[in-house]
């Protein structure tokens, strides 16, 4: 059988938008949360079990948490499927329930399969980069987190947090851009996984001044959940979720 699924087609059109259409996704999100606030936070309550894991099993490695909260941006889109679902049923039934939102990824397999793969990849070529930077900047004992970010502006740490981060938003860019529209289409229209990435490529390449605020909300939500010691993400992670599936709507006709 083949992976992608089906031959593949034309992208569908996309539309333009202006730069403040993200704030509406997120309107519609928040009112989707109200709409099914359990269902939304058993997703929210995975995400934070995640960020725990993650401060748990590496909160005495520096290098690992740095690139592990990176790599929760480049995984988010495919974390995000049952948040995908819930919205697209409350547009389509008005009302939601659990157990169906978890296979939802079962509605267009071979494409979503092959998109967490790809996404795999990407995420396994970032943590080998992320190693090899460590190693470069500090040959000696790495420093913790605390002492990286409170000695930010220091020669060594500057000049290691300008190349990581700059090689990290070269990654996020392309995971961004082959994936803000693509698995909602995925589940929507059961397309093959090269043309939703083509137009996940062609929305981002039309609305760039929205995309930029796109992405720079879903960095900064993201950020202020772990700040908050990840409990944030219980809330923020699903209105991401849920704003993406109007972002799909809002962009592709």
């Amino acid at each position: 059988m083949d992976i992608t699924h089906a031959p593949v087609t034309r992208p569908p059109a996309v539309r333009h938008v202006d730069a403040a259409a993200p704030l509406s996704w997120l309107l519609h999100a928040l009112l989707d949360f109200r709409r099914a606030p359990a269902v939304s936070l058993f997703y929210g309550a995975a995400f934070v079990v995640m960020g725990y894991l993650m401060f748990f099993y590496f909160g005495n490695r520096p290098e690992y948490v740095i690139t592990c909260a990176t790599a929760f941006l480049l995984l988010g889109p495919f974390l995000s499927i049952g948040l995908y679902d819930i919205a697209q049923r409350l547009e389509q039934h008005g009302e939601v329930h659990l157990l169906p939102t978890l296979t939802a990824w079962r509605a267009n397999l071979p494409g979503i399969t092959l998109f967490a793969v790809m996404l795999a990849m990407l995420v396994f070529f970032w943590f080998r980069i992320s190693q090899l930077m460590f190693a470069l900047f500090y040959t000696g004992d790495i420093p913790a987190l605390s002492d990286i970010v409170a000695n930010a502006f220091t020669a060594g740490n500057l000049g290691f947090l300008v190349v990581y981060f700059g090689l990290g938003l070269v990654f996020a860019a392309v995971a961004f851009s082959f994936s803000v529209v693509a698995i909602p289409m995925m589940l929507d229209r059961n397309v093959d996984t090269v043309t939703a990435i083509l137009t996940s490529l062609h929305a981002t390449a039309k609305n760039i001044p929205a995309m930029l605020v796109w992405a720079g909300l879903i960095a900064l939500l993201t950020v202020i959940g772990f700040a908050t010691f990840a409990v944030g993400l219980a809330i923020l992670m699903p209105l991401i979720g849920l704003a993406s599936w109007h972002a799909y709507r809002a962009l592709v006709e």
